[in-house]
């Protein structure tokens, strides 16, 4: 019969607080050790609003300190041209698509991949 491990929740040392005094951080799970680390990453899809804007949904819990966003082809419908992030909360992104010609991508089927990161800091 084989054994059964659960992970134990992940403790991370040398992390200092905003009065630069040492922390011991643990995480609740592996995902929420990782989230905080590398970040929170998805698939998403949807249509634009008349602005050319798609809000996604990311539920980091955290303000991104950037968000990596890759459009993929989604069908006839999909014109690819640039796109920039809008706005960011700590569970949103507002990206905004726009056309070859520079237009608001307005009511457009669009679909992609999003990566958005923590804040980090080279330890010493």
């Amino acid at each position: 019969m084989a054994v059964k491990r659960a992970w134990t929740n992940p403790a991370v040392y040398g992390l200092e607080g905003p009065d630069n005094r040492n922390l011991k951080i643990i995480f609740e799970s592996l995902t929420a050790f990782l989230s905080s680390h590398i970040g929170v990453w998805g698939e998403f899809n949807g249509t634009t609003d008349a602005n050319g804007d798609l809000v996604i949904t990311h539920d980091a819990g955290f303000l991104p300190a950037a968000v990596l966003i890759t459009e993929k082809d989604v069908g006839d419908e999909t014109k690819l041209g640039p796109y920039h992030i809008d706005s960011k909360t700590d569970t949103t992104v507002t990206v905004h698509f726009l056309d070859k010609s520079g237009n608001d991508r307005a009511a457009h089927t669009v679909g992609g991949y999003y990566h958005v990161l923590p804040a980090t800091r080279v330890r010493d």
